[in-house]
Protein backbone atom coordinates (compact mmCIF):
# COMPACT_ATOMS: atom_id res chain seq x y z
CA UNK A 1 0.00 0.00 0.00
CA UNK A 2 2.27 2.84 1.13
CA UNK A 3 5.15 0.38 0.89
CA UNK A 4 7.78 1.08 -1.74
CA UNK A 5 8.88 -1.89 -3.74
CA UNK A 6 12.46 -0.96 -4.59
CA UNK A 7 13.60 -2.23 -7.96
CA UNK A 8 17.12 -3.25 -8.75
CA UNK A 9 18.52 -4.21 -12.08
CA UNK A 10 19.15 -7.98 -12.19
CA UNK A 11 22.62 -9.13 -13.26
CA UNK A 12 21.20 -11.64 -15.70
CA UNK A 13 20.04 -10.52 -19.11
CA UNK A 14 17.26 -13.06 -18.76
CA UNK A 15 15.12 -10.64 -16.84
CA UNK A 16 12.15 -9.47 -18.80
CA UNK A 17 12.34 -6.08 -17.10
CA UNK A 18 13.82 -4.20 -14.19
CA UNK A 19 12.32 -4.77 -10.81
CA UNK A 20 10.64 -1.53 -9.86
CA UNK A 21 9.62 0.38 -6.87
CA UNK A 22 5.88 -0.08 -7.23
CA UNK A 23 4.40 2.79 -5.34
CA UNK A 24 0.96 3.50 -4.06
CA UNK A 25 1.13 6.30 -6.57
CA UNK A 26 3.28 8.21 -8.92
CA UNK A 27 3.31 11.92 -9.79
CA UNK A 28 4.76 14.00 -12.60
CA UNK A 29 7.89 16.04 -12.32
CA UNK A 30 7.28 19.73 -11.83
CA UNK A 31 7.86 21.73 -14.96
CA UNK A 32 7.91 25.25 -13.59
CA UNK A 33 7.80 28.15 -15.97
CA UNK A 34 11.21 29.57 -16.78
CA UNK A 35 11.60 33.30 -16.98
CA UNK A 36 14.55 35.53 -17.82
CA UNK A 37 15.51 38.82 -19.39
CA UNK A 38 17.08 39.65 -22.68
CA UNK A 39 19.65 42.44 -22.39
CA UNK A 40 18.08 45.15 -20.25
CA UNK A 41 14.51 44.50 -21.27
CA UNK A 42 11.85 43.35 -18.83
CA UNK A 43 10.40 40.87 -21.27
CA UNK A 44 10.21 37.25 -20.08
CA UNK A 45 11.61 34.27 -21.91
CA UNK A 46 8.98 31.83 -23.20
CA UNK A 47 7.37 29.77 -20.48
CA UNK A 48 7.53 25.99 -20.59
CA UNK A 49 3.76 25.89 -20.71
CA UNK A 50 0.70 28.10 -20.65
CA UNK A 51 0.04 28.54 -16.94
CA UNK A 52 -3.55 29.65 -17.38
CA UNK A 53 -4.32 26.61 -19.51
CA UNK A 54 -2.78 24.25 -16.93
CA UNK A 55 -4.66 25.90 -14.07
CA UNK A 56 -7.92 25.54 -16.02
CA UNK A 57 -7.11 21.90 -16.82
CA UNK A 58 -6.36 21.19 -13.16
CA UNK A 59 -9.58 22.80 -11.95
CA UNK A 60 -11.56 20.80 -14.48
CA UNK A 61 -9.87 17.44 -13.97
CA UNK A 62 -9.07 17.26 -10.27
CA UNK A 63 -12.72 16.90 -9.27
CA UNK A 64 -12.68 13.38 -10.76
CA UNK A 65 -9.42 12.33 -9.07
CA UNK A 66 -9.64 10.55 -5.73
CA UNK A 67 -7.41 9.61 -2.85
CA UNK A 68 -7.79 5.92 -2.04
CA UNK A 69 -7.31 4.71 1.52
CA UNK A 70 -7.21 0.97 2.11
CA UNK A 71 -7.16 -1.22 5.19
CA UNK A 72 -5.62 -4.66 5.18
CA UNK A 73 -6.59 -7.38 7.66
CA UNK A 74 -4.18 -8.34 10.41
CA UNK A 75 -2.52 -11.69 9.86
CA UNK A 76 -0.59 -13.85 12.26
CA UNK A 77 -0.96 -14.60 15.95
CA UNK A 78 -1.33 -11.06 17.24
CA UNK A 79 -5.00 -10.33 16.73
CA UNK A 80 -4.78 -7.15 18.77
CA UNK A 81 -2.36 -5.58 16.29
CA UNK A 82 -3.51 -2.44 14.49
CA UNK A 83 -4.65 -3.20 10.91
CA UNK A 84 -2.32 -1.94 8.22
CA UNK A 85 -3.43 0.92 6.02
CA UNK A 86 -2.20 2.24 2.71
CA UNK A 87 -2.71 5.09 0.32
CA UNK A 88 -3.12 5.47 -3.41
CA UNK A 89 -4.94 7.43 -6.08
CA UNK A 90 -7.55 6.79 -8.75
CA UNK A 91 -9.95 8.57 -11.07
CA UNK A 92 -13.58 8.38 -12.12
CA UNK A 93 -14.08 6.88 -15.60
CA UNK A 94 -17.87 6.85 -15.99
CA UNK A 95 -21.13 8.04 -14.44
CA UNK A 96 -21.80 4.59 -12.93
CA UNK A 97 -19.36 5.17 -10.08
CA UNK A 98 -16.38 3.24 -11.49
CA UNK A 99 -12.92 4.41 -10.44
CA UNK A 100 -9.77 3.13 -12.14
CA UNK A 101 -6.58 2.55 -10.15
CA UNK A 102 -3.64 0.15 -9.86
CA UNK A 103 -4.16 -3.40 -8.68
CA UNK A 104 -1.31 -3.07 -6.20
CA UNK A 105 -3.15 -0.17 -4.55
CA UNK A 106 -6.13 -2.32 -3.50
CA UNK A 107 -4.49 -5.74 -3.41
CA UNK A 108 -5.53 -7.61 -0.25
CA UNK A 109 -7.70 -4.75 1.04
CA UNK A 110 -10.47 -5.50 3.52
CA UNK A 111 -11.85 -1.96 3.30
CA UNK A 112 -11.55 0.73 0.61
CA UNK A 113 -12.54 4.37 0.99
CA UNK A 114 -12.19 7.10 -1.63
CA UNK A 115 -12.05 10.83 -0.98
CA UNK A 116 -12.85 13.39 -3.69
CA UNK A 117 -11.31 16.84 -3.98
CA UNK A 118 -14.38 18.47 -2.42
CA UNK A 119 -13.96 16.34 0.70
CA UNK A 120 -16.75 13.83 0.17
CA UNK A 121 -15.64 10.36 1.28
CA UNK A 122 -17.33 7.17 0.08
CA UNK A 123 -16.96 3.46 0.70
CA UNK A 124 -15.87 1.50 -2.37
CA UNK A 125 -15.98 -2.12 -3.45
CA UNK A 126 -13.76 -3.92 -5.92
CA UNK A 127 -15.54 -4.29 -9.25
CA UNK A 128 -12.83 -6.12 -11.16
CA UNK A 129 -9.08 -6.64 -11.35
CA UNK A 130 -6.39 -7.42 -13.88
CA UNK A 131 -3.31 -8.31 -11.81
CA UNK A 132 -1.13 -8.99 -14.84
CA UNK A 133 -1.75 -5.42 -16.05
CA UNK A 134 -1.63 -3.90 -12.53
CA UNK A 135 -5.13 -2.50 -13.03
CA UNK A 136 -8.24 -2.52 -10.87
CA UNK A 137 -11.69 -0.97 -10.94
CA UNK A 138 -13.52 -0.01 -7.75
CA UNK A 139 -17.10 1.16 -7.51
CA UNK A 140 -18.86 3.75 -5.35
CA UNK A 141 -22.51 4.78 -5.14
CA UNK A 142 -23.17 6.74 -8.35
CA UNK A 143 -25.96 8.67 -6.60
CA UNK A 144 -23.30 10.36 -4.47
CA UNK A 145 -21.40 11.73 -7.48
CA UNK A 146 -23.63 14.64 -8.46
CA UNK A 147 -21.64 17.35 -10.19
CA UNK A 148 -18.52 15.25 -10.84
CA UNK A 149 -17.57 14.72 -14.49
CA UNK A 150 -15.50 11.59 -15.34
CA UNK A 151 -12.13 12.06 -17.00
CA UNK A 152 -12.04 11.47 -20.77
CA UNK A 153 -9.85 8.57 -21.87
CA UNK A 154 -7.42 9.43 -24.65
CA UNK A 155 -5.30 7.37 -27.03
CA UNK A 156 -1.98 6.31 -25.52
CA UNK A 157 -0.72 5.11 -28.90
CA UNK A 158 -0.66 8.76 -30.00
CA UNK A 159 1.68 9.84 -27.17
CA UNK A 160 5.03 11.14 -28.39
CA UNK A 161 8.25 11.98 -26.55
CA UNK A 162 8.38 15.67 -25.74
CA UNK A 163 4.64 16.08 -25.34
CA UNK A 164 3.37 17.43 -22.05
CA UNK A 165 2.54 14.93 -19.30
CA UNK A 166 0.47 16.01 -16.31
CA UNK A 167 0.05 13.82 -13.23
CA UNK A 168 -2.67 14.21 -10.60
CA UNK A 169 -2.92 12.38 -7.29
CA UNK A 170 -2.04 12.31 -3.61
CA UNK A 171 1.71 11.90 -3.07
CA UNK A 172 2.39 11.23 0.61
CA UNK A 173 -1.28 11.99 1.26
CA UNK A 174 -0.99 15.52 -0.14
CA UNK A 175 -4.35 15.41 -1.87
CA UNK A 176 -5.13 17.33 -5.06
CA UNK A 177 -1.50 17.56 -6.15
CA UNK A 178 -0.49 18.33 -9.72
CA UNK A 179 2.91 17.93 -11.34
CA UNK A 180 3.94 18.66 -14.89
CA UNK A 181 6.58 17.04 -17.06
CA UNK A 182 6.91 15.48 -20.48
CA UNK A 183 6.53 12.12 -22.11
CA UNK A 184 10.13 10.88 -21.97
CA UNK A 185 9.63 7.71 -23.96
CA UNK A 186 6.99 5.32 -25.27
CA UNK A 187 6.67 1.57 -25.80
CA UNK A 188 8.57 0.77 -22.64
CA UNK A 189 8.00 -2.46 -20.76
CA UNK A 190 8.08 -3.15 -17.04
CA UNK A 191 6.75 -6.06 -15.01
CA UNK A 192 3.57 -5.99 -12.98
CA UNK A 193 3.42 -7.29 -9.42
CA UNK A 194 2.37 -10.60 -10.98
CA UNK A 195 5.68 -10.71 -12.85
CA UNK A 196 4.22 -10.30 -16.34
CA UNK A 197 5.56 -7.67 -18.76
CA UNK A 198 3.26 -4.70 -19.32
CA UNK A 199 4.06 -3.62 -22.89
CA UNK A 200 3.58 -0.15 -24.31
CA UNK A 201 4.19 1.71 -21.05
CA UNK A 202 4.72 5.47 -21.12
CA UNK A 203 7.93 6.79 -19.60
CA UNK A 204 7.76 10.22 -18.04
CA UNK A 205 10.06 12.50 -16.08
CA UNK A 206 7.25 12.76 -13.58
CA UNK A 207 8.32 13.11 -9.97
CA UNK A 208 7.72 9.76 -8.30
CA UNK A 209 6.32 9.55 -4.81
CA UNK A 210 4.28 7.10 -2.72
CA UNK A 211 0.60 7.95 -2.82
CA UNK A 212 0.20 8.69 -6.54
CA UNK A 213 -0.07 5.16 -7.96
CA UNK A 214 -3.32 4.70 -9.80
CA UNK A 215 -3.66 8.40 -10.55
CA UNK A 216 -4.06 9.70 -14.10
CA UNK A 217 -1.34 10.86 -16.45
CA UNK A 218 -2.92 13.45 -18.74
CA UNK A 219 -1.99 15.08 -22.01
CA UNK A 220 -2.33 18.82 -22.59
CA UNK A 221 -5.98 18.35 -23.60
CA UNK A 222 -6.83 16.82 -20.23
CA UNK A 223 -7.26 13.30 -21.63
CA UNK A 224 -5.95 10.32 -19.69
CA UNK A 225 -3.06 8.68 -21.54
CA UNK A 226 -1.76 6.52 -18.70
CA UNK A 227 -2.19 5.22 -15.17
CA UNK A 228 0.86 6.15 -13.09
CA UNK A 229 2.34 2.95 -11.73
CA UNK A 230 6.05 2.63 -11.02
CA UNK A 231 9.48 4.18 -10.99
CA UNK A 232 12.93 2.92 -11.70
CA UNK A 233 15.12 3.09 -8.64
CA UNK A 234 18.80 2.71 -7.93
CA UNK A 235 20.77 2.06 -4.78
CA UNK A 236 20.85 5.80 -4.20
CA UNK A 237 17.06 6.11 -4.36
CA UNK A 238 14.58 7.29 -6.97
CA UNK A 239 15.96 8.40 -10.32
CA UNK A 240 13.04 10.46 -11.56
CA UNK A 241 12.14 7.94 -14.28
CA UNK A 242 8.46 7.04 -14.02
CA UNK A 243 6.21 4.64 -15.90
CA UNK A 244 2.48 4.59 -16.58
CA UNK A 245 0.31 1.76 -17.83
CA UNK A 246 -1.01 2.90 -21.24
CA UNK A 247 -4.66 3.86 -21.09
CA UNK A 248 -5.34 1.76 -24.19
CA UNK A 249 -4.53 -1.32 -22.12
CA UNK A 250 -7.08 -0.21 -19.53
CA UNK A 251 -9.68 0.53 -22.22
CA UNK A 252 -9.26 -2.98 -23.62
CA UNK A 253 -10.31 -4.56 -20.31
CA UNK A 254 -12.74 -1.99 -18.85
CA UNK A 255 -15.85 -3.87 -19.91
CA UNK A 256 -14.64 -7.03 -18.20
CA UNK A 257 -13.48 -5.15 -15.11
CA UNK A 258 -16.89 -3.50 -14.69
CA UNK A 259 -18.54 -6.94 -14.93
CA UNK A 260 -16.97 -8.07 -11.65
CA UNK A 261 -14.30 -10.06 -13.44
CA UNK A 262 -10.74 -11.05 -12.66
CA UNK A 263 -9.06 -10.62 -16.03
CA UNK A 264 -6.66 -13.44 -16.80
CA UNK A 265 -3.93 -12.94 -19.37
CA UNK A 266 -2.50 -15.84 -21.40
CA UNK A 267 0.55 -17.67 -20.07
CA UNK A 268 3.16 -19.66 -21.98
CA UNK A 269 5.56 -20.24 -19.11
CA UNK A 270 9.05 -19.27 -20.27
CA UNK A 271 11.72 -16.85 -19.22
CA UNK A 272 13.61 -15.52 -22.18
CA UNK A 273 15.74 -12.76 -23.61
CA UNK A 274 15.84 -10.95 -26.91
CA UNK A 275 18.75 -12.16 -28.96
CA UNK A 276 21.54 -9.87 -30.08
CA UNK A 277 24.39 -10.65 -32.40
CA UNK A 278 26.84 -10.94 -29.52
CA UNK A 279 24.55 -13.18 -27.46
CA UNK A 280 23.83 -15.41 -30.45
CA UNK A 281 27.57 -15.80 -31.05
CA UNK A 282 28.14 -16.56 -27.36
CA UNK A 283 25.45 -19.27 -27.42
CA UNK A 284 26.59 -20.73 -30.75
CA UNK A 285 23.34 -19.92 -32.55
CA UNK A 286 22.90 -19.46 -36.28
CA UNK A 287 20.26 -16.73 -35.81
CA UNK A 288 20.45 -13.41 -34.00
CA UNK A 289 16.74 -12.58 -34.16
CA UNK A 290 14.17 -14.04 -31.82
CA UNK A 291 13.49 -14.83 -28.18
CA UNK A 292 15.98 -17.20 -26.62
CA UNK A 293 14.35 -19.48 -24.04
CA UNK A 294 16.38 -19.72 -20.86
CA UNK A 295 13.97 -21.56 -18.59
CA UNK A 296 10.67 -23.38 -18.93
CA UNK A 297 8.36 -23.32 -15.91
CA UNK A 298 7.41 -26.76 -14.56
CA UNK A 299 3.81 -27.65 -15.37
CA UNK A 300 3.52 -24.77 -17.83
CA UNK A 301 2.02 -24.79 -21.34
CA UNK A 302 5.57 -24.40 -22.65
CA UNK A 303 6.65 -27.60 -20.92
CA UNK A 304 3.58 -29.43 -22.22
CA UNK A 305 4.43 -28.24 -25.74
CA UNK A 306 7.98 -29.57 -25.45
CA UNK A 307 9.80 -26.23 -25.56
CA UNK A 308 13.38 -26.39 -24.31
CA UNK A 309 15.31 -23.90 -22.19
CA UNK A 310 19.05 -23.50 -22.05
CA UNK A 311 19.12 -23.01 -18.29
CA UNK A 312 21.54 -20.70 -16.50
CA UNK A 313 25.31 -20.77 -16.54
CA UNK A 314 27.52 -20.30 -13.49
CA UNK A 315 27.37 -16.51 -13.85
CA UNK A 316 23.58 -16.44 -13.98
CA UNK A 317 23.48 -15.82 -17.71
CA UNK A 318 21.70 -17.96 -20.29
CA UNK A 319 23.09 -21.42 -20.84
CA UNK A 320 23.36 -23.14 -24.19
CA UNK A 321 20.90 -25.51 -25.83
CA UNK A 322 17.69 -23.49 -25.58
CA UNK A 323 15.06 -23.00 -28.26
CA UNK A 324 14.64 -19.69 -30.06
CA UNK A 325 11.09 -18.48 -30.78
CA UNK A 326 11.16 -16.55 -34.04
CA UNK A 327 7.44 -16.33 -34.84
CA UNK A 328 4.00 -16.87 -33.31
CA UNK A 329 1.00 -17.59 -35.54
CA UNK A 330 3.13 -16.51 -38.48
CA UNK A 331 4.09 -13.15 -36.93
CA UNK A 332 7.78 -12.53 -36.43
CA UNK A 333 8.78 -11.74 -32.84
CA UNK A 334 12.16 -10.61 -31.56
CA UNK A 335 11.42 -9.43 -28.01
CA UNK A 336 9.48 -10.70 -25.01
CA UNK A 337 7.46 -7.47 -25.15
CA UNK A 338 6.30 -8.24 -28.69
CA UNK A 339 5.23 -11.69 -27.55
CA UNK A 340 3.31 -10.25 -24.58
CA UNK A 341 1.61 -7.66 -26.79
CA UNK A 342 0.37 -10.34 -29.14
CA UNK A 343 -0.76 -12.56 -26.28
CA UNK A 344 -2.82 -9.61 -25.00
CA UNK A 345 -5.02 -10.05 -28.06
CA UNK A 346 -5.67 -13.70 -27.10
CA UNK A 347 -7.35 -15.54 -24.23
CA UNK A 348 -6.26 -18.41 -21.99
CA UNK A 349 -7.30 -21.59 -23.76
CA UNK A 350 -6.27 -20.31 -27.19
CA UNK A 351 -3.76 -22.35 -29.15
CA UNK A 352 -0.75 -20.68 -30.76
CA UNK A 353 1.61 -21.96 -33.43
CA UNK A 354 5.22 -21.21 -32.58
CA UNK A 355 8.03 -21.23 -35.10
CA UNK A 356 11.19 -22.28 -33.28
CA UNK A 357 14.81 -22.88 -34.18
CA UNK A 358 16.36 -25.81 -32.34
CA UNK A 359 19.92 -27.03 -32.90
CA UNK A 360 20.03 -25.18 -36.19
CA UNK A 361 16.75 -26.67 -37.44
CA UNK A 362 13.35 -25.00 -37.78
CA UNK A 363 10.57 -26.78 -35.91
CA UNK A 364 6.90 -25.95 -35.44
CA UNK A 365 5.33 -26.22 -32.01
CA UNK A 366 1.68 -25.91 -30.99
CA UNK A 367 1.02 -24.60 -27.48
CA UNK A 368 -2.25 -24.35 -25.55
CA UNK A 369 -2.03 -21.12 -23.53
CA UNK A 370 -2.89 -21.19 -19.84
CA UNK A 371 -3.79 -18.47 -17.34
CA UNK A 372 -1.05 -16.23 -16.04
CA UNK A 373 -0.50 -17.26 -12.41
CA UNK A 374 -0.99 -14.67 -9.67
CA UNK A 375 2.46 -15.42 -8.28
Amino acid sequence: MDETRTGVRLASRLTISLLLVVLMAISGMTGAAVYGTLSDTASAAPALYNEEAIVALYERATTAVVEITVTQPVTGRFRSAVPQSGLGSGFLVDTEGHILTNYHVIQGASQIRVTFSDGRTLDAQIAGTSPADDLALVKVDPQALKGIVPLPLGDSSAAKPGQMAIALGSPFGLENSITVGVVSGVNRSRSSAAGRPIPGMIQTDASINPGNSGGPLLNSRGEVIGINTAIEASAGGATGVGFAVPVNTAKSVLDRLSADTVVKRPWLGISGVALSRDLAQQLGLNTSLGIYIATVAPGSPAEAAGLRGGGLDVSGGPGTGGDVIIAVDGRSVSTVEELASYFNTLQPGDTVALTVTRSGQTVYVSALLGEWPET
